[in-house]
């Protein structure tokens, strides 16, 4: 008998970065046209005659399910001097407001007289945040709508995802009795996500701190190299050659210029070898690692903006899970790891936003199955897709008999919701369903991030801890938190957006969070150990203040090792460690039990920041 009620063994939740995407009109990629009415607060743009398939289907459909860019910002930028878009245009930031395939409606109403189309001097960049990944394969026939958010959470204990809640202005009026007497629906929030994963990679980490750059294990012997710099933010490259070059494969930009990954001090130390060994250092070399979603030619979309600018002529490499000749990471039955890929995590001014997918239902077949009638077949399957999410804080947490774990609390911009149901027919969105589609196969089980024999979550005694010169020998458990300071804001934005109970996104988004912005950081540590020995009691009250940068003594960084161990063999093993450089140890009470047991002391320790080096078979987090 199926189940007549929502069942969370039915539920299936998948993320993705989010990045943005560049289109150039005036035929090169569409032809696009401006028009508008006079009295409107919005712009209407037009797709036509297109002739780049990545991004259009045939009947010049732009791929993005409908209502999906609702709330995400537009701008529109000449490369020449010669657009005809008004220049006033080119110094305003747009809201889309709609998309429907061929059409895109901003606001506020453009400059650019109606009736324009756009030539190819000018480029339209929809902006990452709040943008998932498109999906090159989705259409708009039947359940099929669908954006790229196919990668693995994590092994979650928990999840709570972030409810949308509209903030009620209520007012009593004078000579209107005790009742309210008027209420006004505000602003609404998308706020309280959390989750909390047995940490198997460092993956969730990077979304945490900012900052990533990789070194590969083995260099691939198939590159080429990027014809035309880029920038920092940018979505896409363009290459020499993009030959052997597709969708689901990854790009190693390797550019040997150091950047500072420091910023409580002048980064006047080494630069990061990729190894575990190598602990003191202040810049990394510009290596970034990203996943293709699009081919165009010799232009390549990413599914993640880059982070560092990168020069004209620099090396790009090709890693293909699939192609031994790309020296893909790959990890034997007994777990060693061959050409594995080694991630460099880092607090950085920017934090990656992320796309949550959440679907539910209440019987177990796809969104192209069972009734849609509302009787005992019917899945009654509502999808959601949480966009713009970015993390508040975090806890990475152990102690002696469980895996290592890491709590994560973030909010989201707005939500956007599948409502073809709501029309009387079937779903319009293709739900991702991990490993029942999404990731049934080996190598699709790599790409999200989830690989056969990589499951398992480090757990407490695979981990080794050491501070202040010594190798903490009787740590019972310990936590380290972060706070990233994220403010969401809410802007007055002129936007009369109406709305029906179809829209998947209310109020053209007006009503939802407009931005999240970073603020300062903060980290706070914490350990319970069995005394030994009163060194850290000593050093906690001579206030002494351990400094790499300042000391040049490495053996007094805290190094928190986890690495899995193999069956058999030797090698490379999945593993990660967090480094600390720079700390002070505030409490180290000794007190007397009562119990006239071991002497336990719970250290209290302020990090300047942390970094983090890991070791897996992902080639890109």
């Amino acid at each position: 008998m199926p189940s007549t009620v929502y069942k969370g063994d039915l539920a299936e939740v998948s993320f993705a970065p989010e990045v943005g995407i560049t289109i150039t009109p005036g035929g090169t990629d569409v032809t696009a046209t401006i028009t508008k009415t006079a009295g409107d607060d919005y712009s209407t743009i037009t797709f036509t005659s297109q002739s780049n398939s990545v991004l259009f289907d045939s009947n010049h459909k732009l791929k993005y399910p409908s209502g999906m860019l609702v709330g995400s910002q537009l701008k529109f930028t000449q490369n020449s001097s010669s657009t005809n878009v008004d220049t006033k245009d080119l110094d305003r930031v747009f809201t889309i407001v709609s998309n429907d395939g061929t059409v895109l409606k901003i606001s506020p109403q453009t400059f650019t007289a109606n009736s324009t189309a756009i030539n190819s001097n000018t480029d339209m960049h929809i902006l990452s945040y709040k943008t998932p990944p498109l999906d090159t394969d989705m259409t708009f026939a039947g359940s099929s709508e669908s954006v790229l958010t196919d990668q693995f959470l994590g092994i979650t204990n928990a999840l709570t995802v972030p409810e949308t809640k509209v903030d009620l202005k209520r007012f009593h009026v004078v000579g209107l009795g005790r009742d309210t007497s008027v209420q006004v629906p505000g602003k609404m929030t998308t706020e309280g996500g959390s989750f909390e994963v047995a940490m198997h990679t460092g993956r969730w980490l990077k979304y945490c701190l900012g900052g990533e750059v990789v070194e590969d294990g083995e260099a691939s012997s198939v590159t080429t190299t990027l014809n035309g710099a880029t920038e920092a933010g940018q979505s896409f490259i363009t290459v020499a050659s993009a030959t052997n070059f597709a969708i689901n494969k990854y790009v190693i930009i390797e550019e040997e210029v150091a950047v500072p990954i420091v910023t409580t001090h002048e980064a006047d130390g080494g630069t990061w070898d990729g190894t575990f060994t190598d602990t003191d250092f202040d810049k990394a070399n510009k290596h970034e690692a990203r996943r293709i979603i699009g081919v165009d030619g010799t232009r390549i979309y990413l599914d993640e903006p880059l982070l560092f600018s990168h020069a004209t002529g620099e090396h790009v490499r090709l890693r293909d899970y699939a192609t031994t000749g790309t020296n893909p990471p790959e990890i034997t039955s007994a777990g060693v790891i061959t050409d594995s890929q080694t991630h460099l995590l880092f607090t950085h001014t920017y934090q990656p936003s992320f796309a949550l997918e959440v679907s539910q239902r209440r019987r177990d077949v796809d969104s192209n199955e069972g009734g849609t009638d509302g009787g005992a077949t019917d899945s009654k399957e509502l999808t959601r897709v949480f966009r713009g999410c970015k993390v508040t804080d975090f806890t990475l947490t152990t102690d002696n008999d469980a895996a290592l774990r890491l709590a994560v609390n973030f909010n989201a911009a707005l939500c956007y919701t599948d409502t073809g149901r709501l029309n009387g027919g079937a779903s319009n969105y293709a739900a991702h369903r991990m490993f029942d589609d999404t990731a049934d196969t080996n190598n699709k089980r790599l790409i999200s991030g989830i690989g056969v024999k990589t499951q398992k979550p480090y757990m407490f005694y695979n981990g080794t801890i050491n501070m202040a010169g010594q190798q903490v020998a009787q740590v019972l458990n310990f936590s380290l938190t972060g706070q990233t300071g994220m403010q969401a804001f809410h802007t007055i934005n002129g936007q009369n957006s109406q709305t029906s109970a179809t829209a998947q996104v209310p109020f053209g988004g007006s009503r939802n969070t407009t931005i999240m912005v970073e603020g300062q950081t903060s980290y706070e540590m914490s350990m319970e150990i069995g005394v030994d020995d009163p060194l850290f009691y000593h050093k906690m009250r001579s206030a002494e203040e351990f400094s790499t940068n300042a000391d040049g003594n490495t053996n007094n960084q805290i190094r928190i090792n986890f690495e899995k161990t193999t069956t058999s063999g030797s090698g490379h093993t999945e593993r990660m460690m967090l480094i600390i450089d720079d700390y002070i140890i505030i409490e180290a009470p000794l007190q007397i039990p009562e119990d006239k047991g071991m002497v336990k002391s719970t250290l209290k320790i302020m990090p300047k920041t942390i970094k983090v080096i890991a070791r897996d078979t992902i080639i890109k987090y």
